[in-house]
């Protein structure tokens, strides 16, 4: 080599030495044009190029160099560091792997060979690399970081502790070891001291852009949402393009449940990285939250492609598809999702869900078994014993309500509060079990939401009704007439539907009762929670409470100023965003009030309305029920989870001491029926007395109470629509009345009608009351002429009056605003 090159080369060191990287690739040039193979200038220059952020270019600069001198130590080295830049960890090991195997190679060959390792998540083999790293270099706190890393990998977190607290002392300028110590606490959900661990490695390195995201991730986990997001927006500036930030920012959003900006910031994510899979799963979780199912459903099958065994995937996918309507689907994707992990315990829920809507009782509480053997989660728990009570199966339903009340009793959360309210619980338990369920689901929302500002004073009151239930059911039949009584000079009506937009005649009918009947079903929580804040009621009215299908997270947004519970769910909410609930003096009495999170607003009479103009066809022959020809005909239409061991005990004791008597059920599952008739048999009551009714229209239904001469009352879930109906057609009812709001509803109905002396306060007297029915017949004919003409001269069934008598409720409410 000429003096000439020599010194070019001696030079070019010099400028890389000094961060000069293209002062020093033009020297490197130079000497290439006049020495093409020269391994000197082909291993500098392709440093230069590394330098100045060309790795493609380096890389093959740097093979064309080891073509000429395959020993070259530091070209391996280099070219190792190289494809660890560009994400190809396979080829970083492969070169890094050579050059350790040579004489004299440096920390920094086996520190990288053991990077390589890691990234390719095989902790264990980078941990002899790694450690030979720090025996050479015991100084090196890059060394001492990365064997940390390794440890922390393979479960060693107290060693790894022990390097990053090394590499503190040795290198304190460096944030690398806070980073990694907050990254421990990260995984060890020790979120005070990550927090701690990020905020000083961000002093120390303020531009520290992982160091910014996983800070933002930790204020997630504290629900310090806003400052999360200003963190991780910051992340963000300084790194336009890091898919992490924009992902995690995306999902701050979600939290807050700003849907359509979530989802755009997903979208942003993806299109940095394709394939990230955070990213796909998060966007389609706020797809699902938007009403976007097919999209979501798209990005869940996009992490498939990725993850083929990523189980959460499968499981969300599984959900996805029951909320379509891809029943098969559904069920084939939570079968896998079992399959690659049986501690996934919303695929047995999603599971059971299909089978159910199947009507295959049986496999859904056998696989909600299975599940909860598995995983001994809560809510699995709660289900399963709800459909025990559906299923009649009161041997089994013990051992899990046993269970069940134990978890309730440590603190857990078992299901729904809605499946709670046929159980023996007092109030006290319930309203404690129901606060903590409301802190744990809407939590996250409230703490970030402000009041909707006071509307506008106007001369016309605007009042919401919220519900999914403005079609064909139970609530819609009790409502209907209260909305088209509603006075239009001093009543504005929106009525909010986000269930099925079927085209039954109660749809057509309630949408001509209200001035304003808006469909959101297929708009996120936050975009209807903005609507309903934009139209600016006065009153927003929720009909659903812990019913199937609740939008309480639209309520939880706080679009109104005053938010009121009625008519679907009889309890408290517990619920810091629901201001009121509608009730009367009966269903919560003032010495229950403690157990209730709401004020109690009363109305004067029973706080259940009804539909004057219901429909009821002309009854059918006995004969044509399935009925016998004579014989006492005692009723109960309720749903069969409401049916009780008590209750179903003196229902055979009525039969046995009425000869010829019989029980006119609802028929729901196959199981259920199969289990009272063997339980009846058990009982020492003939099968044939228990007669099953299939499902008909309501007003054929109706037609069959006018046949029945007894309903008889459930507990401590009591008769609600069910008893109304039956009055309403003339069949007199027997009450049972305990303490809670759900066992009281019957009582209430009763006393409304002017029949309060048919609610009794035990069993034995609700034994006696229905036998009397049944054996004295002038003791029943003068209370069937009472429930008569308490159609026409009660107030159970004046909806004026009830109409008056809540809108005398809403303007003293409007009327308290400052």
């Amino acid at each position: 080599m000429s003096t000439v090159l020599f010194r070019q080369l001696r030079q070019a060191e010099k400028c890389l030495h000094t961060g000069d990287a293209a002062a020093a690739a033009a020297l490197c040039e130079q000497v290439l044009r006049k020495a093409p193979r020269n391994p000197e200038a082909l291993y500098l220059l392709g440093t230069a190029q590394l330098s100045q952020h060309r790795a493609a270019e380096a890389i093959a600069t740097l093979e064309r160099a080891l073509s000429v001198d395959p020993e070259s130590g530091a070209a391996l080295e280099t070219l190792g560091l190289a494809h660890l830049l560009l994400g190809r960890y396979a080829e970083a090991e492969a070169v890094l792997a050579k050059a350790a195997r040579l004489a004299g190679a440096p920390a920094t060959v086996f520190m990288r060979l053991g990077i390589a390792m890691l990234e390719q998540s095989r902790p264990g083999d980078a941990l002899a690399p790694l450690r030979r790293a720090v025996a050479i270099a015991p100084q090196d706190a890059d060394a001492r970081v990365n064997l940390g890393r390794a440890l922390a990998d393979t479960g060693e977190r107290a060693a790894a502790r022990e390097c990053f607290q090394a590499a503190m002392q040795l290198a304190p300028a460096s944030a690398e070891a806070e980073f990694n110590l907050g990254v421990l606490a990260l995984r060890d959900e020790d979120w005070t001291a990550a927090r701690r661990w990020f905020e000083q490695a961000l002093a120390k390195s303020p531009r520290f852009v992982d160091a910014m995201v996983n800070l933002g991730i930790v204020l997630q986990k504290q629900f310090a949402l806003d400052e999360a997001a200003e963190r991780l927006a910051r992340a963000i500036a300084l790194d336009p393009a890091h898919a992490n930030a924009m992902s995690e920012l995306a999902h701050t959003l979600a939290l807050q449940g700003l849907s359509e900006r979530a989802r755009a910031h997903y979208l942003a994510a993806l299109r940095i990285a394709p394939d990230l899979v955070a990213a796909h799963e998060g966007l389609a979780s706020v797809c699902l939250a938007m009403g976007r199912l097919d999209e979501a459903i798209e990005h869940l099958q996009a992490v498939l492609q990725v993850e083929p065994g990523n189980a959460n995937a499968h499981c969300a996918l599984a959900g996805s598809l029951f909320e379509r309507g891809d029943l098969d689907q559904a069920q084939a994707a939570a079968r896998r999702a079992i399959e690659l992990n049986g501690d996934i315990a919303e695929a047995y829920t999603t599971a059971a869900n299909v089978a159910l809507v199947r009507s295959r009782l049986d496999e859904s509480i056998g696989v909600l078994e299975r599940g909860y053997a598995r995983t001994r989660n809560s809510d699995l728990l709660g289900m399963l014993t709800y459909l025990l009570r559906h299923a009649c199966d009161w041997g089994r339903w013990t051992a899990a309500w046993d269970e069940t009340k134990a978890a309730i009793d440590r603190g857990e959360l078992a299901g729904r509060p809605f499946w709670l309210l046929c159980e023996p619980l007092e109030a006290q338990e319930q309203f404690d079990y129901v606060t903590r369920w409301a802190a744990a689901r809407f939590g996250p929302i409230t703490r970030r939401t402000s009041a909707a500002p006071a509307p506008p004073r106007r001369d016309r009151l605007r009042i919401g009704y919220l519900s999914s239930d403005l079609q064909e059911h139970a609530t819609a039949y009790l409502i209907a007439e209260v909305l088209e009584q509603h006075e239009r000079q001093r009543f504005e009506i929106f009525a909010y539907s986000y269930g099925p937009a079927d085209a039954s005649p109660m749809r057509r009918r309630l949408q001509g009762a209200c001035e304003h009947f808006i469909d959101i079903a297929r708009e996120p929580d936050d975009v209807a929670a903005q609507r309903l804040r934009d139209d600016a009621l006065d009153i927003l009215v929720d009909l659903k409470g812990y019913t199937v299908g609740d939008r309480l997270t639209i309520l939880a947004r706080r679009p109104c100023r005053v938010q009121l519970t009625w008519l679907g769910y009889p309890g408290t909410t517990g619920a810091s965003f629901i201001d009121g609930v509608i009730a009367d003096a009966f269903v919560i009495p003032p010495e229950s009030e403690r157990g209730y999170s709401e004020r109690v607003l009363r109305l004067p009479y029973c706080y259940q309305p009804n539909d004057r103009k219901r429909a009821v066809e002309e009854p059918r022959s006995r004969r044509d029920y399935g009925l016998p020809d004579a014989g006492f005909v005692f009723c109960c239409f309720n749903q069969t989870y409401k049916i009780t061991p008590e209750v179903f005990a003196v229902w055979m004791r009525l039969l046995r001491a009425v000869p010829g008597g019989v029980l006119w059920l609802l028929e729901s599952y196959p199981q259920a029926k199969r289990n009272l008739s063997e339980l009846a048999q058990a009982s020492g009551v003939e099968v044939e007395r228990l007669v099953f009714a299939p499902k008909l229209p309501n007003a054929e239904h109706l037609a069959r109470y006018r046949v029945a001469e007894l309903a008889l009352d459930t507990f401590p879930y009591t008769s609600h629509t069910t008893l109304s109906d039956a009055l309403w057609c003339g069949c007199p009812a027997v009450g049972l009345c305990g303490e809670t709001f759900a066992s009281r509803v019957s009582g209430s109905l009763l006393t409304s009608a002017g029949l309060a002396d048919l609610i009794t306060r035990d069993l034995a007297g609700y034994e006696r009351l229905a036998r009397r029915f049944a054996t004295e017949a002038a003791f029943a004919e003068s209370v069937r002429s009472r429930v008569a003409q308490a159609q026409d001269a009660s107030a159970l069934f004046d909806s004026t009056g009830f109409t008056r008598a809540l809108e005398a409720l809403y303007s003293n409410l409007a009327n308290e605003r400052p």
